[in-house]
């Protein structure tokens, strides 16, 4: 991120995804590409709108059809890739805007296209993620 300067990344930071009522919902980490970032910086408070990317790690005690429903509630605000870390199985799902979903497993590796990033090169092996 920092060398390309694609965006930031933010850890457990409140996203308002709609109003009346308002949906607020925080990330465990989520991405903002530099052309969802306002001008004038990040607010003080909730950032209005969907990250490019969120991603959920889901803990032994979430239940998975609520943080399914946050999966939606992102793709619905405008975000383009939601991640779904699962420990218990070593995977992580990509929900893509417009539908796609791909499960990537132990010796997979998540790459540009699963994380909406403008320039290729990122690599994650989904083994990092657990070791």
């Amino acid at each position: 991120m920092r060398e390309h300067q694609l965006g930031r990344v933010l850890v457990e930071s409140g996203y308002r995804l709609k109003r009346r009522p308002d949906t607020v919902r925080g990330p465990d980490v989520s991405f903002i590409a530099n052309d969802r970032l306002p001008v004038a910086g990040l607010p003080a408070g909730y950032f209005e709108g969907a990250p490019t990317l969120a991603v959920e790690v889901l803990s032994p005690n979430d239940a998975e059809a609520a943080v399914l429903t946050k999966v939606g509630e992102y793709l619905d605000a405008g975000a383009e890739r939601v991640w779904l870390v699962r420990s218990a199985n070593k995977s992580v799902t990509v929900y893509f805007a417009g539908g796609d979903v791909a499960t990537l497993h132990s010796g997979d590796t998540l790459n540009s296209a699963h994380a909406a990033f403008t320039l290729e090169g990122f690599a994650l092996p989904i083994d990092e993620i657990f070791a």
